[in-house]
């Protein structure tokens, strides 16, 4: 058996290209980080009310029409805080019963939603044999937004076959 030397240039040739390798890596990163920077940035909305916090809801009212019986639904506001102070919501929010029977509680997702932040209030709930028919549900929602201390959310369906 004979052995070859390896000429030194056959040994260059067979290094990986470790500066490419590190510019290409390090321009990846560095793209990655700008693009993060840019969402974070356009994603932040200044407040609408400076000194307060202020709730804004996306509707107040969801009509889910005619839903079968043995059928669970999901109702769900989307409350946001567009003030500059923390919201809170001072309790449980009360279901009140308008029509129809068997209010569902409220589940609330934070209690205390910070400046630009949103949470959910959201009912589930499903109406078995004996209490089909037309039902509406009122959630009093109260927090310390001092323009609507208290905000009223209507839930409306109608069951059967």
């Amino acid at each position: 058996m004979s052995t070859k030397k390896q000429s030194p240039r056959s040994k260059l040739q067979q290094r990986p290209p470790i500066l490419p390798l590190t510019i290409g890596v390090v321009f990846v990163v560095a793209v990655i980080v700008v693009l993060v920077a840019a969402s974070k940035q356009g994603s932040s909305t200044p407040p609408e009310v400076s000194g307060a916090p202020r709730a804004r809801l996306d509707q107040t009212q969801i009509d889910l029409g005619k839903v079968p019986l043995d059928q669970q639904v999901e109702s769900v506001f989307h409350l946001r805080n567009v003030g500059d102070r923390p919201l809170v919501i001072l309790d449980e929010p009360r279901v009140e019963l308008v029509q129809g029977c068997c209010p569902p509680r409220a589940i609330v997702s934070s209690t205390t939603i910070q400046p630009g932040e949103e949470a959910t209030i959201a009912l589930r709930f499903t109406m078995h044999e004996g209490m089909g028919g037309q039902h509406e549900f009122r959630i009093h929602v109260r927090t310390n937004d001092p323009s609507q201390p208290e905000i009223p959310l209507t839930v409306l369906s109608v069951w059967g076959e």
